[in-house]
Order: structure tokens, then C-alpha cells, then sequence
């Protein structure tokens, strides 16, 4: 343990946090040591943690769609999240909290906005008055079989004036949106069952993917300029735009690592597992030159697909209703960050269709090596989510 390090006397929360994906459920046990904070200072929970072991357990979605097989995926899941817990109680018998990513097709995230004209303007807004007003928005946001899991207050007004809370204050109109993440109800019980079994004491939290990131840039100041972040994963490339006062996801289209390596690995006619390698040395310019033929002649029209698929939620995006400007910032993250070719090809592809000249930004782990320990337990793209949900999800000031 690194209490010889960070000091005995911190505060330490023992999380097990689980990335749900479209190509695997990743999980990390980690222990989050407190910072300690300055004299008369906010505390803050973000610190530094130890990783104590990271688990992978790889599904199929295509394979079992392409198979006739969707049946088997909710078992495949059942027995996955379950699998996840045992191996973590392994590791550790004692956790604070679980924390949940997840990505597209298994969330839904939904916004809902309220205003009200109160009648006693000069009496002073209750907490049971924001309950009430939180349980009215949550409402409006239910779904047909989908429950709410978790929420982000995106901004709290009083007349007119932006807050932190509004209990305590006085006013005339009380304004709030939220955006609310809603799941399936049997994920949700394939979730909660397996922690009631193995952590029953150990409190939850569910984000959306897109809620995750947004959570690590706002922590790490990334929004000096709106930011359009595309998420490649591996079977679904994820879109939203955000800046430090709100997150709206744009959409997603059906394009990933592992769709890119299916497409390589039929024409080339090699195993899959070997295209991840190819790929590598191709962007590290390592590659047989008759190989990189072969190769261009499968991406240009596969890379070409997936900006087809793309470009009808970028319009959209392009001019947010929410901020009524254009991004100045294209963040690249996921599994696609570990590839420069998807960062060449997007800047290419947004001058050429949108005349706009944007050099991605990629984010990758290793911009968080300092505060991981050890380092390289957790890296690359791929492994971004898990950083952030150990990192900055329930980061907060107390």
C-alpha cells in the first residue's frame, strides 16, 4: 500500500470502477488517497491512487448480432458483471464505492428543464422545495422499461442568476436543468445483483461515457474553448459537444477499432488479432512498404464510411442550439486515440467538409501518469474511462 508515501493519516476510498464498452467490460480495484487541503481551504476528494488490479473481460457484440445468437448477450453480461465482482472481492474485501461507465448502446442520456414562478418570492427556498423540484424534472425525464441511474445538474438559476445551490436563497423564478442517465432495468439488476453479492455495503454510481469525460476535462481545465469530443471505441464512435457549463451528446455511429480491424482482416485475409499490430507499426511508419499498399487500399474506403457516418451529427453539432458557436476544439479519445491515423484523417476530412482547420487533441492516459500509481497498469485511449472514473467521476469540494 502507498500510505508510506501519501501519509497514514489521509483518507482513503477504496473503489472498484467498471467500463462497460461495446468490446469488453473493463474494470480497475484502485484505492484514492485524499489530497490534504490548504489552511482554511476547500477539500477536495480528487488525489492520487494506487491501482490495485486491472480486469478485462472481452464480448462480442457483432459477432453474436452477425451469429443470429442476441439472445446470448444478456447472459454474456449476467455472467460478465458477475465474473467482475467475485475477481475484485478477491483483491479486496472492502468497497467504498462502485462506479459505472457506460457506453453506447447501453445508456440513454436525457436533459429535462423546469422554470418556476414562485409565489412567495420573499420566502426563502427550502430544501425540500429543490426536492421537489429535482423529483418533478426526474419524472419528466422517465422512459418507457428504462430507469433513471444518475444525474448532472447542468445549471441552477434564481432570477435569472446563476448558483451552486438554491436553498437559502430568495427570488421570484427558480430555473434547473439536468441531464439524467437512464439504463435498462435488467442491466441495472445484472449490476446491482452482482455488487449486493460480493459489496453490499459499497454505494453506486452510474455515468454515461460522455458524462465520465466531461467530469475529466472540467477537472483538468480542458474548456478554455468548446470542445467537440469523438470517442472511438470498439465497435461505436461516440460524439458530444461540452464546454465547463454543459454536455450535449451529439449522437454515435456504428464504426470502431474492432469494425476497422474486421474489414482489414477479411481483405487481407489475416487473423484479427494480428491487425492491431499491423496497424501500430503502420502509424509508427515501421511497415512493409508492399504491406502499406495493401493496407490504404482498405482503409481509404473504410475510413471513408465511417466520416459518411459521422457527418450528418456534426452538422447538427457544429452549430449548438445550447451555445450558438462553432467548437475551436476537437478532442480525440477511446481506443482511436492510439492510432494517429484517425487524428490525420479528421483534420483532413473537417477542412475539406466544413472548412474548418482543427488539429485533434488526443487524450490518452499517460496525461495522468502522475497521479497513478504504478503507471502502466492503465494506459492508452482505451483506458481513458477507467481514468476518469477513478480520477475526477465523484470528485467534488467539501
Amino acid at each position: 500500500m502507498l500510505s508510506w508515501i501519501f501519509g497514514k493519516e489521509r483518507r482513503k476510498t477504496h473503489i472498484l470502477a467498471i467500463d462497460l464498452g461495446t468490446a469488453s467490460i473493463s474494470a480497475v480495484v484502485a484505492v484514492r488517497y485524499e489530497k490534504n487541503p490548504p489552511a482554511g481551504g476547500p477539500k477536495s476528494i480528487t488525489g492520487p491512487c494506487e491501482i490495485l488490479k486491472v480486469l478485462r473481460y472481452p464480448i462480442d457484440l457483432f459477432g453474436y448480432q452477425i451469429s443470429g445468437e442476441e439472445q446470448k448477450l444478456p447472459f454474456i453480461l449476467k455472467d460478465g458483471f458477475l465474473k467482475i465482482f467475485k475477481d475484485a472481492y478477491d483483491v479486496s474485501h472492502h468497497i467504498d464505492v462502485v462506479l459505472i461507465a457506460l457506453s453506447g448502446p447501453f445508456f440513454l442520456d436525457k436533459k429535462a428543464q423546469k422554470k418556476i414562478e414562485r409565489t412567495n418570492p420573499d420566502k426563502i427556498i427550502s430544501e425540500s422545495e429543490v426536492d421537489a423540484m429535482m423529483k418533478s424534472l426526474k419524472k419528466s425525464a422517465a422512459a418507457k422499461n428504462l430507469f433513471v441511474v444518475g444525474h448532472e445538474v447542468l445549471g441552477v438559476k434564481i432570477n435569472g442568476y446563476n448558483i451552486e445551490n438554491a436553498a437559502g436563497y430568495k427570488g421570484r423564478t427558480l430555473e434547473a436543468e439536468i441531464i439524467f442517465t437512464l439504463i435498462s432495468g435488467t442491466l441495472k439488476d445484472y449490476i446491482e445483483n452482482a455488487k449486493e453479492k460480493f459489496f453490499p455495503k459499497a454505494i453506486a454510481r452510474y455515468y454515461s461515457d460522455s458524462q465520465a469525460l466531461w467530469r475529466l476535462l472540467k477537472a483538468t481545465e480542458n474548456f478554455s474553448d468548446p470542445a467537440l469530443v469523438i470517442d472511438i471505441g470498439g465497435e461505436i464512435t461516440g460524439i458530444f459537444w461540452a464546454d465547463k457549463n454543459n454536455i450535449e451528446h451529439a449522437g454515435a455511429a456504428a464504426f470502431g477499432i474492432r469494425t476497422l480491424a474486421r474489414r482489414i482482416s477479411a481483405s487481407l485475409k489475416i487473423d484479427q488479432k494480428d491487425v492491431e499490430a499491423i496497424l501500430r507499426k503502420y502509424t509508427l511508419g515501421t511497415l512493409d512498404e508492399t504491406l502499406i499498399m495493401k493496407l490504404e487500399r482498405v482503409l481509404s474506403p473504410a475510413l471513408s464510411d465511417w466520416w459518411t457516418s459521422l457527418k450528418g451529427v456534426l452538422k447538427n453539432t457544429f452549430t449548438p442550439a445550447s451555445a450558438g458557436v462553432i467548437p475551436k476544439k476537437i478532442i480525440i479519445s477511446g481506443g482511436g486515440a492510439d492510432f494517429t491515423l484517425f487524428s490525420g484523417f479528421l483534420k483532413d476530412s473537417f477542412k475539406k467538409d466544413f472548412g474548418v482547420d482543427i488539429e485533434p487533441q488526443i487524450l490518452r492516459t499517460e496525461a495522468f501518469k502522475d497521479m497513478l500509481y504504478p503507471f502502466g497498469l492503465l494506459a492508452g485511449g482505451g483506458d481513458i474511462i477507467l481514468s476518469a472514473l477513478i480520477l475526477f467521476a465523484d470528485a467534488k469540494k467539501i
